[in-house]
């Protein structure tokens, strides 16, 4: 049991140590699944133990002054972060996932356009306030959050994060690093707003935290580590080299077996939009997938969209011979079911 154990860490690890890109995106749920359980475990542990240690003067309510509105609580930020979860778990495990993502990002924009509209009519009959130059700290009662980066910094992540989805590779361990970066940074930010709300317990009035200065550092490290992380996705450095090649040459395509056809997948695109095929009769296409950790597949669908033929995907740099069964003659279109709208062609089946 102990030695089964061992090997099955080992194993475990060797996804870090010696990277195979496409595990690690399917691991991808299970990281955020645990990051997530961890924060709920913390909140529970914060909550049950909010009580009070001692005895001490009871709680002053802060209460907004004459004439200020304070828009009351939303749901919709924890509804749009479900949804988003669907959305990116969707783009790794595709199916019916995509679709309830965009359906709850879609309801949750509603509803919170519904609740700004609510909080509209509140204020709308109320008099226009006099224009303030100059003003110090907001009055007892009001607290202001102040200004802050995170969600332009959180934006920079995602987006790094989709396109590691679909280029894979470093791309997406430097969207994975900024977004958790990020996210880690604006709860410290909410503990400190946590903070000062126990202090306004006793004091009526909760200070403000002071305005940030611009995150140039932490913009100028995502800059110079998306720049490391294309020139090590593209190959550039250190220079990718076949066996019993100079460094720096690209691989010569395999001869494909008699009567097949070859495929090769570079750059995420195919290096051919066209293939001719015998109709009614196997044949095999030996596809290359020569972008380093990126995984890539042959599908051929016929003219409904139907799938005939589902090739396995696989990382790069490799190459696998796939044994295709008779198609009957006429048009088809084979894609990357990975990539499709990256990696597609037409395939004619005939004499």
């Amino acid at each position: 049991m102990i030695e089964q154990a061992w090997n099955s860490l080992l194993q475990f690890v060797s996804q870090f140590v010696i990277p195979d890109w496409g595990g690690l995106i399917l691991l991808l749920p299970v990281f955020i699944a645990i990051v997530v359980i961890l924060i709920l475990a913390r909140l529970v542990y914060a909550y049950a133990t909010i009580g009070p240690k001692r005895i001490r003067p009871a709680r002053r309510k802060p209460l907004p002054p004459p004439d200020v509105h304070m828009p009351g609580p939303t749901f919709a930020p924890i509804l749009a972060g479900i949804g988003a979860f669907f959305l990116f778990f969707g783009l790794v495990a595709g199916g019916i996932w995509i679709l309830v993502g965009i359906v709850i990002l879609v309801l949750t924009l509603l509803y919170w356009g519904r609740e700004a509209l609510v909080d509209y009519d509140h204020v709308a009959e109320t008099p226009p306030v006099p224009v303030v130059v100059e003003h110090g700290e907001p009055p007892p009662g009001v607290h202001i959050p102040g200004p802050t980066f995170r969600p332009f910094l959180v934006s920079i992540g995602v987006g790094l994060l989709f396109l590691g989805l679909v280029f894979g590779g470093w791309l997406l361990a430097l969207g994975i690093a900024v977004t958790i970066v990020t996210l880690l940074g604006w709860l410290n930010d909410a503990r400190k707003e946590y903070r000062h709300t126990v202090e306004a317990d006793t004091t009526g009035h909760m200070e403000n935290e002071p305005a940030p200065a611009w995150p140039k550092k932490l913009l100028w490290s995502v800059a110079i580590l998306l720049v490391v992380a294309v020139v090590l996705n593209e190959g550039w450095f250190p220079p990718r080299a076949a066996s019993g090649e100079e460094p720096g040459a690209s691989p010569a395509p395999s001869a494909a077996p008699p009567g097949g056809i070859t495929i090769i997948a570079k750059d995420v695109k195919f290096n051919v939009t066209s293939i001719t095929a015998p109709a009614d009769e196997p044949f095999t296409i030996t596809f290359e997938n020569q972008d380093a950790g990126t995984p890539h597949d042959v599908d051929i669908l016929d003219g409904s969209g139907a799938k005939v033929f589902d090739g396995k995907d696989f990382p790069g740099v490799a190459t696998r011979d796939y044994d295709v069964p008779p198609l009957k003659a006429g048009t088809y279109k084979f894609e990357c079911s990975i990539h499709p709208a990256l990696m597609s062609g037409d395939l004619t089946a005939g004499p």
